[in-house]
């Protein structure tokens, strides 16, 4: 009996699924120039955008109010009750709305509609009704296909709010491409969390420098470089030549496929260690063993998965080392 139960469950839940995929379909396939008008309007109002609904519609518009702010279009979601009691005060003639109901009658909204209309800008509704009173006190209206919602009473908001909910996500999108917010804006309205992380953190913020940093010069001795690598504990050590430059690298790594080949490393000069060093043919090839400082740190994860190496050395304008990323420290930063 039980697990009759389950399947009559996940075959109930499906069917939600499905209804309302189709609907986005359909509302996918409806758009017009309703919503290329309303997207020119957002543009050419530079203050605010408010944001209002009531019941569910007034969560869905709390989302699309949070999700255009953090795309580049300020906005505000305002209780169309709490409106009209007050809250209208922050209206201004530079400030528009975009008024969310299913039915595009209900009775709280269409009067703050009414008051805002006569302190504020232009309105764009949000309805599934082919006309009505919030029709005729909008500008422009973006239609919902009017489809029953899902689930067996076919009552509460389900369907309706999907589609109220991906209508916002595309006018914040289409915003987004309008303004040319790229993803360093992206990251200025989002500099704490793994988001933040992933498009702020740069390769200064994390590099090994100063006395961690480990380098011998080309005419030391194998053993000194392998007091180097020792001592810094990075697993590698830079190779530069008399004037600081960078010549190469010598890691951990290298000195056991050395001695796999049977090579005796401490009988060649550290620039003929950099030449042995150096992939076979059959060795996916290392793209870019160097960064500067400003790399974003997840381009370095890329090159170091896409080069198959775990580590990064970061050079000034003249080529001198100044630093190291490891893998191991992008990792430790929660990237």
């Amino acid at each position: 009996m039980a697990q009759a139960w389950r399947e009559s469950f996940v075959t109930l839940a499906r069917q939600v699924l499905r209804e309302e995929a189709q609907a986005l379909l359909l509302l996918a396939e409806g758009l017009g120039d309703s919503f290329e008008t309303a997207v020119k309007m957002i543009l050419e109002h530079r203050s605010q955008l408010l944001v209002t609904g009531l019941g569910k519609s007034g969560l869905v518009g709390r989302k699309i109010a949070a999700t255009l702010t953090s795309t580049g279009t300020p906005a505000v979601w305002i209780h169309p009750v709490e409106g009209l009691h007050g809250d209208l005060g922050i209206v201004t003639r530079d400030n528009m709305l975009l008024a969310l109901s299913k039915s595009g009658q209900t009775e709280e909204l269409l009067r703050f509609v009414v008051f805002f209309r006569q302190l504020g800008g232009p309105v764009i509704g949000v309805s599934t009704g082919p006309g009505g009173r919030l029709a005729e006190l909008c500008d422009v209206v973006l239609r919902l296909p009017d489809l029953p919602e899902a689930g067996p009473l076919g009552l509460a908001p389900t369907t309706s709010t999907t589609m109220m909910s991906a209508l916002g996500d595309a006018l914040a999108m289409a915003l987004l491409e309008a303004r040319g917010f790229g993803r360093d804006d992206f990251a200025q309205y989002h500099p704490e969390g793994p988001l933040g992380r992933r498009l702020l953190l740069r390769v200064e913020d994390l590099m090994h420098r100063g006395a961690e940093l480990p380098t011998v010069r080309s005419d030391a001795t194998f053993a000194d470089l392998l007091a180097e690598i020792d001592a810094k504990h990075l697993g590698m050590a830079c190779i530069v030549d008399g004037d600081g430059a960078l010549l190469g690298v010598f890691t951990d790594g290298d000195l056991r496929r050395a001695l796999l080949r049977g090579d005796s490393p401490q009988s060649h000069t550290l620039p003929e260690l950099i030449r042995l060093s150096r992939r076979g043919p059959g060795e996916p090839p290392v793209r870019r063993s160097t960064v500067r400082p400003s790399t974003l740190v997840v381009d370095c994860r890329n090159l170091m998965e896409e080069s198959r190496i775990t580590a990064l050395v970061v050079t000034d304008d003249a080529n001198r080392p100044i630093g190291v990323i490891r893998m191991h420290d992008i990792v430790q930063a929660g990237l």
